[in-house]
């Protein structure tokens, strides 16, 4: 990466500016504000295993996923409200302002958790906090035999925690609330690849992570390991995918959408303004992604047009399939193909951005118990054991894995996608501790899109299979919008989401089946994060257009979207609003 010049520099310093008052706070406003965030990232560094893994703490438990575990958390989050209720807006700064804003939403997602416990379910592979327990296992650094009793004595709580998510699951079919039989279908295969013996558990440890240990040493820690799994792990794991594949099961509601649930109607309204951060209601969003898949439809006609395709939607979808070049002949060729577009646009960022991150990035595989239920993948920010970005990609099914859009993916989740979103604020240290450790999904998944767009404002998308490719991956993130507000709110039957999916996308059967899912039993409301957030930062970067006129700089709009972390988007509006102002100023 080149470094920029000392005026971008300069003009960098004067964006993040930030008075020496914001660093010792200047009132007893400003000192509220400093201290609800400090116990805030104090909470989450208590239990969040991605964070710990992240910052490199020590993981010496599991997660706690029980109601008094949630009101616990509920009542500190109550207790900082109420101090920050005491906070006088007039006494702070832009930067204070924008920390009052977030921690008054975040911790009014924690306050308000314990009224919509019950209904998600822990075994789905999105939400399942299994997925970031094996990670943790998989990551845990196995330096010398202290460090091997710690592995010890972590995997002998996982009888317990399994346990616990089974507990949860009875609790909820207590209430009338069970996963959907088509989701136990993802789910229970899910559990099942958690179970093995000592060669094929995901918490086994492979003799390789043990080469600082003295050879006697790692012969006894592996026979440990290999007995807690076989004796104290697998049989939970092993009890609850057949209690889930069986009497679970006989009792599975067919139909799918937290509609069907008690309090289901009010937890997915709620989701919708979590995830979106905006007060919009299920109703609004479905109609934004009916307006919104008219005009993406109409683009990508004129796209066929353009390549001579006489035919209609669906013949073109099938020649596309038909067409060798945009399907991989092996794992390693899709992490190829995706770093081939990241080398195309790296010339081009300095034109748009005034930073780059300093973390390196790149790509690699998914961990394969995951890749049944994910459709693509997702990207890992740099870590303290890993300090590389990287975006893991599904490499299975590769007959069926067209890299039509891989372009339009790779600049959602890399450059200048989240890797450049997450990492810019990280390594700005003038952002308070907690904001450059907490995320909102419109922001973060709204500047993915909305980068993803922007690659071709970048010349990305010359050629038109690309272009096709990205109105492809548009139209999927959009649909999004209909579909999962329908299942979830408005009573879609699966088929009926799936039918539209398939007219409209160009996914495969398998990839609908897993997205459908996700959207109404796994993780409902999330997926509208994506379109949602990133019309926002395009209507927002157009109110400033219009604002400056011969003033406005991409560059400095970014600068000013990304400077200071993620943001909720009302939040963000009230923040451009301050910059338009300052660029008036200039």
């Amino acid at each position: 990466m080149t470094r920029f010049s000392r005026a971008a520099a300069a003009i960098v310093a004067l964006l993040l500016a930030v008075p020496m008052a914001g660093l010792l706070p200047r009132t007893p406003s400003s000192r509220t504000v400093a201290e609800a965030g400090e116990a805030y990232l104090d909470f989450l560094k208590q239990d969040s295993l991605y964070l710990r893994m992240k910052l490199g703490l020590p993981i010496d438990r599991l997660p706690d996923v029980s109601l008094a575990k949630e009101e616990a958390d509920a009542r500190f989050a109550a207790r900082w409200l109420t101090r920050l209720g005491e906070v006088r807006a007039s006494d702070l700064d832009e930067d204070e302002t924008l920390s009052l804003d977030i921690l008054r939403r975040q911790l009014g997602a924690v306050r308000d958790a314990p009224h919509f416990h019950g209904l998600t379910f822990p075994v789905t592979p999105y939400a399942s906090p299994f997925g970031l327990v094996n990670r943790a296992f998989s990551t845990f650094a196995i330096p010398d035999e202290g460090a091997a009793r710690r592995y010890v004595a972590l995997l002998r709580q996982m009888p317990a925690f399994v346990g616990a998510v089974r507990a949860e699951l009875t609790a909820q079919a207590a209430r009338g609330i069970r996963i959907p039989r088509d989701e136990l279908a993802i789910a229970v295969p899910f559990v099942a690849s958690l179970a093995g013996d000592a060669q094929t558990s995901p918490y086994a440890v492979v003799v390789e992570r043990l080469a600082t240990l003295p050879p006697s040493a790692a012969t006894a820690f592996r026979a440990d390991v290999a007995a807690v799994i076989e004796k104290d792990v697998d049989p939970p794991l092993r009890s609850l995918v057949d209690w889930l594949g069986g009497e679970y099961r006989a009792e599975a509601p067919e139909t799918v959408g937290l509609g069907q649930y008690p309090g289901g109607p009010e937890y997915y309204a709620w989701l919708v303004r979590l995830h979106t951060t905006m007060d919009v209601a299920p109703a609004q969003v479905h109609q934004i992604g009916i307006e919104r898949v008219a005009a993406i439809d109409t683009e990508m006609k004129r796209v066929r047009e353009r390549l001579g395709f006489a035919g209609t939607k669906p013949e073109f979808k099938a020649f596309l399939k038909k067409d060798a070049r945009l399907f991989p002949r092996s794992p390693e060729e899709i992490g190829e193909r995706l770093m081939g577009h990241i080398r195309r646009i790296e010339p081009k960022v300095d034109a748009f951005f005034l930073r780059r991150p300093k973390a390196p990035y790149g790509v690699r595989r998914l961990e394969p118990q995951l890749e049944p239920g994910q459709t693509f993948g997702y990207y890992n920010p740099p870590t303290a054991a890993e300090p590389v970005g990287y975006y893991y990609f599904n490499g299975s099914s590769l007959a069926d894995r067209s890299l039509l859009n891989a372009a339009a993916l790779i600049y959602h989740e890399l450059v200048p996608g989240h890797h450049f979103q997450i990492n810019l604020a990280y390594e700005n240290r003038t952002i308070p501790p907690f904001r450059r450790e907490t995320t909102d999904t419109a922001y973060t998944e709204g500047w993915g899109e909305y980068a993803s767009a922007l690659a071709g404002e970048m010349g990305m998308y010359e050629d038109p299979y690309d272009l096709y490719g990205r109105l492809s991956m548009e139209m999927f993130i959009t649909l999004r919008l209909v579909v999962d507000t329908g299942m979830n709110a408005l009573g879609w039957p699966r088929a009926k989401a799936v039918a539209l999916m398939r007219e409209n996308l160009m996914e495969t059967d398998t990839q609908i089946e897993t997205e459908s899912l996700r959207y109404s039993c796994d993780i409902p409301g999330q997926a509208l994060a994506y379109k949602m957030g990133a019309l926002e930062i395009l209507r927002l970067r157009e109110k400033a257009r219009t604002a400056l006129g011969p003033r406005f700089d991409i560059r400095r709009f970014h600068e000013a979207v990304l400077g200071r972390g993620s943001l909720p988007m009302t939040t963000l509006e009230r923040h451009i609003d301050w910059f338009i102002a300052q660029e008036k100023k200039r």
